[in-house]
């Protein structure tokens, strides 16, 4: 999407430039106008919010801002939406981010078309190298997006979003075994698997596996279904709702144990 949005208004490849941090757009000399175009992909961190990246774009992120709404260059940011959210609290006066703005776009799975659903789970599948066993498993891209699909339909209108989007459910089916045991019905019910191989973790009698899961219910139980590091850091100022959970599965909060 990025990609296709960076060549329209017919824009050269040569005249697109990503940057991975902070630190290359330091590096460019913008006065030179050798770029009309900038992606920065996953701008905070790919999978958690990434603090230190959080750190150093801060300091240029009023420049960015300035770049675009002067059309001195197009810019292109990605991020998902847990990562931004949590950012934001710490961004202060960069106004660029805020749910109000209108330049973002929400991208949900919901509104993903099959071929695009096909085309992501292919490349997961490729990528993983794990492709060759959907032959192997009798399996086809069409069934595992039609169930999708069905999915998606009932919970249209009920909740907005799922726990899972349409990418995460495509890694974790090429990841393990779940393609030859359930093969496209995984993505009936994706959600359950999961809850299930978490469920395994808790019964394994694996200490460091028990606080694992335990952190996960701590945080699924939480209403804003977040929780920072900050708030587990001084056993004295922890919440009320980590001490109740914790006492659920016997585990007294002290000093020792924290």
């Amino acid at each position: 999407m990025a990609a296709i949005l960076a060549l329209e208004d017919g824009a050269k490849r040569e005249n697109c430039v990503k940057l991975v941090c902070a630190g290359d757009w330091k590096d460019v000399d913008w006065s030179l106008r050798c770029f009309s175009t900038v992606i920065i992909d996953d701008i905070f961190g790919g999978r958690s919010l990434d603090h230190e990246l959080l750190k150093d774009w801060k300091i240029v992120l009023n420049d960015i801002e300035q770049f675009a709404k002067d059309k001195y260059l197009n810019v292109i940011i990605t991020s998902r939406q847990y990562i931004t959210k949590e950012a934001r609290e710490m961004l202060d006066n960069i106004t660029m981010f805020r749910e109000t703005s209108e330049n973002i776009i929400h991208l949900e799975s919901s509104s993903l078309s099959a071929d695009e659903m096909k085309c992501i789970l292919k490349a997961v599948l490729e990528r993983s190298g794990t492709v060759k066993n959907m032959k192997k498993f009798g399996i086809k891209l069409g069934d595992c997006v039609k169930k999708t699909k069905g999915l998606y339909s009932r919970l249209l209108g009920q909740i907005s979003g799922t726990v899972f989007g349409f990418p995460e459910c495509a890694v974790l089916f090429a990841s393990g075994s779940l393609m030859e045991r359930h093969g496209s019905k995984f993505f009936k019910r994706p959600e359950s698997h999961f809850k299930t191989y978490v469920q395994q973790l808790y019964k394994s009698g694996d200490t460091e596996q028990f606080y694992k899961f335990l952190s996960l219910v701590i945080i699924w139980s939480e209403k804003t279904q977040t929780i920072k590091k900050e708030d587990l850091q001084n056993p004295i100022k922890v919440s009320d709702h980590v001490r109740q959970i914790a006492d659920c599965f016997g585990v007294k909060i002290n000093i020792i144990s924290l």
